[in-house]
């Protein structure tokens, strides 16, 4: 995934993507208890946020994060995404060799 860009307090585009494992297989979502996007400060890792994602697709996997404004885009900066799916007794934290950077622009308005 290329940087993820949104501007400050902004709910769209939409944070869509099909969850694959390392191999490129989907993810099959089935029965899977929960699916959050969680982002961290790109120097401290500390985390910033969380939210729940919207299963699109059960069997290929994809999902989708509606942004809301505050405060998952109140403030700007470079910060490191990534999704965490569990089912009972498992869960998964993609992408499994890296996260991803989300970029929160600042809004002029």
């Amino acid at each position: 995934m290329q940087i993820f860009k949104i501007k400050k307090n902004d709910t769209l585009p939409v944070l869509a993507i099909g969850l694959q494992y390392a191999n490129g297989s989907a993810i099959d979502l089935t029965g899977a208890g929960s699916v959050f996007f969680r982002m961290g400060n790109s120097s401290t890792y500390a985390p910033y946020f969380s939210g729940a994602c919207v299963v699109t697709g059960s069997t290929t996997g994809n999902i989708e994060y509606r942004w809301i404004g505050s405060p998952d885009t109140a403030t700007t900066g470079l910060f490191w995404g990534e999704f965490t799916v569990a089912w009972t007794g498992s869960r998964v934290t993609l992408p499994s060799d890296h996260s991803f950077q989300v970029q929160v622009y600042e809004d002029y308005n």
